[in-house]
């Protein structure tokens, strides 16, 4: 009988056992995925979540927990690519990828700086020498990037050019020089009959050049702004027109507290921002003020913001701040009410960050810290998220602007005082 006994307790005993492996197996098998990677070239390192896998001959094997999971292919002289996995239960799943090479640049012009969209899905404008350019570029048949046109839309006319702020159409622009600002007129195709006019002369109603701060012209080309600061102590806001003959005092800074202002007006000319320059970079919000009800409200608190553009939808607000310890500004998202801010952990200058036509993406011009090499990619604002493209193999580039094609598949760039095109596809 005892013998029996413990027979029947061996077995339970093995049976037990067996349904606890059982068990543990099933629950680690309905937990777990299975993922295989194989990538080209072969030599190409593979992060997943952030931890260097083991590549042998192109591919790596792992299993991995279910959920999503952040995947990152990248390879010298190749484009890095990102995408998020999304892995299931008892998921066993293959991702083949294949790195495209990183396209080169094209040089545009030997010098050239103040790089700026042209009206075209595909062109811009720079200034060079004594004169404007116009340069357009496009895609071959075989793929590679041609200059279509580069031909200087003025004579050798213009000089000591410290900005240059377009009218919305590209017929006009306002150039400021050392001590004064003039309204030069294209007359593209008559270079004889081109001028440029004095738009705010010594001794007129808004004195020189060094009384006008910040000047921003509206897209409907209905008004421009400009921050007025004569020696008088005034500090105004001013609504002008082309000629700057109709003159309105919108604001006074003095009373806000605002100091040498930078403006920028919404896509839809309803809503024109504010960002102080004060000498206290504490005391630097950033303001909006509505256009049509001349409302201004505050819609960042904090303060050592730099600067701020709106999307083309005008729906929300691309903005950067100082942040102790970092060499480049802080790059954060809001909607245009204010809310909704978020952090996109970039560090760029404003001037080499582009919103996509749609909205969604922006493309970014930055340095790799951890290279220190210049790097370009897209990020889906939307998702919050790396949208996979990415060109990490641009040296020691220090790309200024960036201008960036309708179709997004083209952006040109100004580094070290020189104008280049990219096939960014």
């Amino acid at each position: 009988m005892n013998v029996e006994l413990k027979k029947i307790k061996r077995t339970v005993y093995i049976v037990g056992a067996i349904l606890i492996v059982a068990t543990v197996l099933l629950v680690w098998f309905f937990t777990r995925s299975f993922l295989t990677i194989t990538v080209s070239p072969r030599t190409a390192s593979v992060l997943l979540d952030g931890k260097k896998l083991k590549v042998i001959a192109g591919e790596v094997g792992i299993n991995t927990s279910i959920g999503d999971h952040q995947l990152k292919i990248e390879a010298e002289n190749y484009i890095s690519e990102n995408e998020v996995l999304k892995l299931g239960r008892g998921m066993n799943k293959k991702v083949n990828i294949t790195l495209s090479s990183t396209p080169r640049p094209i040089k545009i012009n030997t010098t050239g700086n103040l790089l700026m969209k042209g009206s075209d899905f595909n062109d811009g404008y720079y200034f060079s020498g004594s004169a404007i350019f116009k340069a357009k570029v496009g895609i071959s048949e075989n793929g590679n990037v041609n200059v279509i046109e580069n031909r200087p839309i003025t004579g050798d006319v213009i000089n000591d050019i410290k900005e240059i702020v377009w009218s919305p159409d590209k017929q006009l622009a306002l150039l400021r020089h050392s001590g004064s600002i003039g309204l030069f007129d294209f007359m593209k195709y008559d270079f004889v009959h081109q001028t440029e006019t004095p738009w705010c002369p010594n001794g007129g109603p808004f004195g020189g050049g060094n009384d006008i701060g910040s000047i921003a012209w509206s897209p409907d080309n209905s008004k421009i702004a400009y921050y007025y600061t004569p020696a008088t102590g005034e500090r105004s806001l001013i609504f002008t027109n082309t000629t700057n003959t109709e003159i309105t005092r919108i604001l006074n800074f003095n009373q806000l507290g605002i100091d040498n202002p930078v403006l920028r007006w919404s896509p839809d000319s309803e809503w024109l921002i504010i960002v102080p320059q004060n000498k206290n970079a504490d005391e630097n919000k950033i303001y909006m003020l509505n256009t049509y009800s001349r409302e201004l409200k505050t819609v960042v608190d904090s303060g050592n913001n730099i600067g701020a553009v709106f999307s083309p939808d005008s729906n929300h607000v691309l903005y950067t701040a100082t942040i102790s310890g970092q060499s480049l500004p802080e790059l954060f998202l809001m909607n245009k009410d204010g809310n909704d801010k978020t952090d996109l952990k970039i560090q760029a200058n404003l001037d080499t960050v582009v919103w996509t036509k749609d909205s969604q993406d922006i493309v970014v011009a930055t340095t790799d810290p951890a290279t220190k090499t210049q790097t370009i990619f897209r990020f889906d604002t939307t998702s919050v998220t790396d949208s996979g493209f990415a060109i990490s193999n641009l040296g020691s580039t220090n790309i200024q602007s960036i201008a960036f094609s309708d179709d997004g598949k083209l952006l040109l760039y100004e580094s070290g005082n020189q104008i280049y095109a990219l096939k960014v596809n």
